[in-house]
């Protein structure tokens, strides 16, 4: 028994070798399905666990936002939507003994460049100070209560603006220079902003090119100051608070925004997503069975040319068992092939998506590669090589030698 076994395995690696153009194709196909199962689960993890990480570092407990920010082409900042009379609102919610700070965010789309004729846009964030994120380099700006002046948006503007890395980098400005910004090219061209800072925070969060300035001004240059509007006011709960038994309490008072955990709001982002997840996941069910198909495809192909010589193989005695157990290692050798090229193809892979997602977006570590996503890969080569013993063996049994010699 056992000699018969090495004599299959032995005479399917000699077939494998022989015949290189069908082993190639076959390899391939299967490498390319495992691939498409680790590169969708290693970027499916890598999203989650960034998404994660942006959060924590956010250093919030809970996000209050009163609907979709739309994009609306043609106005001044370009977004639409979010909360409105937003300082107050902010006020309110921090009067809580059960939370600490109440802080409204604004983003929009601004222009900012370092001379008048060199303006790019970047998303700008608007805060009530620079207290709440990591300012380097300088001293930030304080609260916008100034201008703000009591809902006025007629006091004296501070005129500072603190820089993402990119942005700061990009423009060869340093802390203490100035730089033309502005919500529209024409203000931006006659308007100029002290840089008081730099800040890695928004720019990892969102993933672009980012300048934070006080709330207010940001809000009076792209439209949003007769309504206080904000896009988000992110809360930080007391040490000794329940952020479930608060967020609950806070949705009470305020039915008409959504309040969300931490969790619960990264779940909305990927859940607003889901059909690029579907996509996703129908491009690797197809990868998985296209690599199949196109092995069982070439092994059916083998069986039908070679029916003659298995057909004499049958006759010089070789029983149907082996013959189709040759056919069938066959196939898995050719899974077997594919799991390892698909495999040795994952890291490099992963660090070429990443180097583009990193130029694209700023995120460095999207596609992260795990030991149970290389597994699943594995499986996936394991079972198109099953099939495709399973399948080819059944087929290359049912050559009868009579009937084929007799042609």
């Amino acid at each position: 028994m056992f000699e018969r076994f090495r004599a299959v395995i032995g005479l399917a690696a000699v077939r494998v070798r022989r015949d290189r153009s069908r082993t190639v194709l076959a390899v391939c196909a299967v490498a390319l399905a495992v691939l498409a199962v680790t590169m969708l689960g290693s970027l499916g993890l890598g999203v989650v666990d960034t998404g994660q990480q942006k959060f924590e570092s956010a250093d919030r407990d809970l996000w209050v936002s009163g609907g979709p920010l739309r994009i609306a082409p043609g106005t001044v900042g370009g977004f639409q939507g979010g909360i409105v009379d937003a300082h107050a609102t902010s006020r309110r919610l921090s009067s809580s003994s059960r939370v600490d700070t109440a802080s409204p965010l604004l983003f929009q789309t601004i222009y900012v460049g370092r001379s008048p004729d060199s303006l790019r846009t970047v998303v700008g964030v608007g805060a009530t100070s620079s207290a709440g994120f990591q300012v380097r380099g300088g001293d930030g700006f304080g609260r916008d209560a100034g201008f703000y002046n009591a809902g006025g948006y007629n006091g004296t503007a501070s005129r500072k603006v603190v820089l993402g890395d990119g942005v700061r980098s990009d423009l060869g400005v340093d802390v203490g220079e100035t730089v033309y910004l502005g919500g529209t090219t024409s203000d931006a061209r006659r308007t100029q902003y002290t840089v008081v800072g730099t800040s890695p925070t928004f720019s990892r969060f969102l993933g672009a090119d980012t300048a934070a300035l006080p709330l207010a001004e940001l809000q009076a240059m792209t439209g949003n100051a007769h309504t206080d509007r904000a896009s988000i006011v992110t809360l930080d709960v007391a040490a000794d608070s329940d952020v479930t038994g608060v967020k609950r309490a806070i949705q009470a008072d305020y039915p008409e925004y959504t309040v969300r955990t931490n969790a619960e709001q990264l779940e909305s982002i990927i859940g607003n997503r889901i059909l690029l997840v579907a996509a996703g996941l129908v491009l690797t069910v197809v990868s998985v069975v296209a690599g199949a198909a196109l092995s069982v495809n070439l092994l059916s192909l083998l069986v039908a040319q070679e029916q003659t010589t298995i057909a004499s193989l049958r006759a010089l005695g070789l029983s149907r068992h082996v013959v189709a157990g040759v056919i069938a290692t066959q196939g898995l050798y050719y899974g077997l092939l594919g799991a390892v090229g698909g495999l040795v193809m994952t890291v490099p892979f992963a660090r070429l998506l990443n180097r583009v997602v990193a130029s694209l977006f700023g995120f460095d570590t999207l596609v992260q590669v795990s030991p149970w996503i290389v597994a699943a890969g594995a499986m996936t080569a394991f079972l198109a090589g099953g099939l495709t013993a399973i399948l080819a063996g059944w087929r290359a049994s049912g050559v009868e030698p009579l009937a084929v010699l007799e042609r």
